[in-house]
Formats: structure tokens, sequence, C-alpha cells
């Protein structure tokens, strides 16, 4: 085998192991944790040990309120907090977890009860040409 031939069958050797790698690790969900609503209003699903980091993230500034009559909990930072002709209203930077006798994680049969929760809960707030997508707390 001349070199030319050996350095094709390594690098395609090593493009099957990075996407078995991704396959098994990268991109997998992870089967029970918590939704997260990020700065930029994305909504993720992510690990128990992330939303752990985030909580502590929120420091003493932590604040949570039952999502309607659900077991479902919307921890977040009160210092992200909007208050508006005296309601308030929290854009982004939220987690969701279950609260049953104490926080719990979620999965993934849970997603679709906790979107439609919060649905129930988002409004738009008009803030002069911006308009922004927020939880209405309270």
């Amino acid at each position: 085998m001349d070199m030319e031939k050996i350095m094709a069958y390594v690098e395609k050797i090593a493009e099957n192991l990075e996407g078995l790698v991704c396959a098994i690790g990268c991109d997998s969900m992870p089967s029970d944790g918590a939704i997260y609503v990020d700065g930029e209003q994305k909504v993720n699903y992510i690990s128990t040990r992330e939303a752990l980091r985030i909580l502590d993230g929120f420091g003493n500034n932590s604040a949570s309120v039952m999502i309607g009559k659900s077991d479902y909990i919307l921890i977040y930072d009160a210092s992200r907090k909007l208050v508006i002709d005296g309601e308030a209203y929290l854009p982004s930077g939220y987690l969701v977890m279950k609260s049953c006798n104490g926080l719990q994680a979620i999965d993934d049969e849970d997603i679709a009860d906790v979107i439609a929760a919060l649905k129930s809960r988002m409004t738009m707030l008009a803030l002069g040409k911006y308009r922004i997508q927020a939880y209405q707390l309270g």
C-alpha cells in the first residue's frame, strides 16, 4: 500500500469513530433534568447537574413560583424580573422542575405538559418599538 491509501484509510476510520462518539454521547438528551429558558429565550432540556449549576448561579437572588395548578415550579433569579405597571414578568433565565416534596427532575414525558403550562402564562410585552415574550409571574 502506498502512503496516500494508508492516509485515506486512517482518515475514514477517524471520521467513523468521531460519528460513533457523537452518536453515543454528544447529542443525546439527558434521561431526566430540567427545562431552562436561556437569555436568548431558547428552550433547552438540560441535565440535573447543569440545572444545579444554574441554581447555584442564582445565589441569594433565587425565587420561585408554581406554574398554575401543576406540579411544576419555575425557579429564577429575582434580579431579572421586570415589573411593569405593577405586574411582574420574566422574559428569560429561568428553570422549570417538578415540585413534589422538594425539587425533582422532569423526564422527557413531562416536556409537553411543561411547555403547555408555560404557554398558558406567556404574554407579549411591548417595550417601545420592541416586542418580547415573557412569563407573567403571580
